[in-house]
């Protein structure tokens, strides 16, 4: 059997409404073969392709209509469930529907949210993007088709530390409930900055750095240790004070931006406000539309006083 019978390649990108019925499709310029579990697909030139569609196995929703079947049930307030149509699954192409609440992007395309892709690559020193070679529109509105070049890298630990020095230096921020490591290439290029702006707010340092620890630590714990030690030296704090980890980080490269908060005493108290700093910034629901989720900040606070008993909890048994 061929390596083409079980693989598909193509030139058109079908879109289909939710129930599975094809009402337009975009053309590319060469075939691609589409990537899984990502709005991606690859050429054989290298060429990737982002937002010509997806292999289709679910999306989130906060509401369920009668043709989904509910996945999973989601910890995050702006995507409560995990769903499918059953009749769309392995289906290829970009749907009418989004694939987050949060987000205008329909399953499997990039919508007006991505456009921010071309404005920072130019900025950004570290991207591990080439060249963005084209931008194809589609039949949807708002809709396009980013073609890019990816760099040929190679990287170590100290490529993140690098990396860490340089958005920090730069004011360059995401969101702090983002997988940032899941964008990052050879330990220290950003392969996606369509989520990511220009700040110089405490809290939006804070946030970036405390995503990009806690992504890596569920990564890679050796990755992480190596990144902490180099940095600052607290490899052997618990999970539970990680804002206190990413406070030291923040004020070692830019002194001062937190306020002096890492060099205080560390108490339940000090961690409350850190957690509190994190959460005034910017969560993936506030990347698009802040006003409409602002109300989401009140749910994460309220998880303060749980976030420092056991902090308190953890500090008691250490005394022991």
């Amino acid at each position: 059997m061929a390596r083409t019978d079980f693989i598909l390649q193509t030139d058109r990108v079908p879109i289909l409404n939710e129930t599975g019925v094809q009402i337009d499709e975009a053309a590319l310029p060469e075939m691609i073969t589409p990537v899984p579990r990502r709005r991606c697909g690859i050429s054989e030139s290298h060429t990737y392709y982002k937002g010509a569609g997806i292999i289709y196995q679910g999306h989130f929703a906060n509401q369920c209509d009668g043709r989904m079947i509910r996945l999973s049930e989601n910890p995050v307030a702006y995507q409560r469930y995990s769903v499918a149509y059953p009749g769309l699954y392995q289906k290829y192409g970009i749907f009418t529907f989004c694939h987050q609440p949060i987000f205008t992007d329909y399953e499997g395309g990039c919508g007006p949210k991505e456009e921010n892709l071309t404005a920072m690559q130019e900025r950004f020193g570290l991207s591990a993007i080439q060249e963005i070679v084209d931008v194809l529109e589609t039949p949807l509105e708002n809709h396009k088709i980013y073609a890019f070049r990816l760099k040929e890298l190679q990287g170590s630990y100290k490529d993140t530390v690098n990396l860490i020095e340089y958005i920090l230096s730069e004011n360059f921020n995401s969101a702090w409930d983002k997988n940032l490591w899941a964008d990052i290439m050879c330990y220290g290029y950003v392969r996606d900055l369509a989520d990511w702006f220009i700040s110089d707010r405490p809290a939006h340092r804070l946030g970036t750095i405390y995503a990009l620890l806690h992504s890596v630590m569920r990564a890679d714990k050796c990755l992480y240790e190596e990144i902490v030690h180099e940095t600052v030296g607290l490899e052997q704090m618990g999970d539970i004070y990680m804002p206190y980890v990413a406070a030291g980080i923040v004020e070692r490269y830019v002194p001062g931006s937190l306020g002096g908060i890492s060099g205080e005493t560390l108490t339940p108290e000090l961690m409350g406000r850190l957690w509190g700093m994190i959460y005034s910034g910017k969560a993936c629901c506030h990347l698009e539309n802040e006003e409409a989720w602002a109300h989401v900040r009140e749910n994460f606070m309220r998880e303060i006083p749980r976030q420092t008993a056991m902090v308190r909890q953890d500090l008691a048994l250490a005394r022991i």
